[in-house]
């Protein structure tokens, strides 16, 4: 992963992209939950990855271990290479329709909003690092 003037990408950086990819991730869930709320049977399904995520962010290694193998763990929730393995579970809940379905489509749409809210922030973040690249490189050229 390199960026734009040839270098790695910062810890920082590293971290942000994997939200970004898990927040996507996380809205495909959501989406399939609202999605099935008329299915008989169906359980709502959980995805968390925010405490994976704080566990890789905390760790400011400029040299990440590279896994050579998917046994490789750094810890049980994330590779050593820093990738990280999210919950994905049936969400506990305490309503369950006559026809055995968990969703409460207006939980999931506020889960909804607010990854989006989230994923909306890491994409702020990145973009006012390119600029601040792009600024440094256009002052350089001068």
């Amino acid at each position: 992963m390199n960026n734009l003037i040839g270098g790695f990408y910062t810890h920082h950086e590293r971290v942000q992209m994997e939200s970004l990819n898990q927040r996507l991730t996380r809205a495909k869930v959501i989406s399939g939950n609202v999605a099935n709320a008329e299915t008989p049977g169906f359980r709502a399904i959980g995805y968390d990855f925010e405490e994976q995520l704080q566990a890789v962010s905390g760790n400011d290694d400029p040299f990440p271990m590279k896994a050579s193998n998917d046994k490789h763990f750094l810890n049980g929730h994330t590779e050593a290479d820093g990738t990280v393995l999210p919950d994905v579970y049936i969400r506990p809940t305490e309503s369950v329709g006559q026809d055995g379905n968990t969703v409460d489509v207006d939980k999931e749409m506020s889960r909804l909003s607010q990854n989006q809210l989230l994923y909306r922030a890491s994409i702020e973040i990145l973009n006012r690092r390119i600029g601040t690249l792009k600024y440094a490189i256009s002052a350089g050229s001068r």
